[in-house]
């Protein structure tokens, strides 16, 4: 006697995302992203960004530093670029922070970021006469 065959069924029941038994309605996308964000957060933390331009701006548009440097001339102050509050300084890059010259320059590490009141001049954007005035150095 032979065997009916049988039947499977029409196979819309095991599409993908119609599983009765899942009462979670989330996707599994959106389930890894939100676990990646917990267990990885930042994960180019202190990474080099690439070719994303960096927003900066001049010691010039800084008023404090006017008088903070009396030194440097109008058209000086505009030759010293300064990170701008939020941006990431590059893993290895020398800086200084213009708000405490006393404490010499920087060398970035981790996820270090431009905040408020740092004031982060970074040496690779710096025309090395500046830097040096900025650091002390005379010729």
């Amino acid at each position: 006697m032979a065997t009916p065959p049988r039947t499977l069924g029409s196979g819309a029941a095991n599409a993908p995302g119609t599983d009765p038994r899942k009462t979670d309605h989330t996707t599994v996308a959106e389930a890894e992203d939100s676990f990646d964000r917990d267990l990885h957060g930042e994960d180019r933390a202190g990474q080099h960004g690439g070719a994303l331009p960096r927003r900066e701006y001049t010691a010039y548009d800084v008023k404090a530093l006017h008088d903070a440097l009396p030194d440097f001339t109008n058209d000086e102050l505009k030759r010293i670029p300064i990170l701008a509050h939020g941006e990431r300084l590059e893993q290895g890059g020398v800086y200084l922070d213009l708000s405490d010259l006393a404490q010499g320059t920087v060398v970035a590490q981790g996820s270090l970021e431009a905040q408020d009141p740092h004031l982060y001049v970074p040496k690779a954007d710096c025309d090395f006469e500046i830097w040096d005035k900025l650091i002390g150095v005379r010729h």
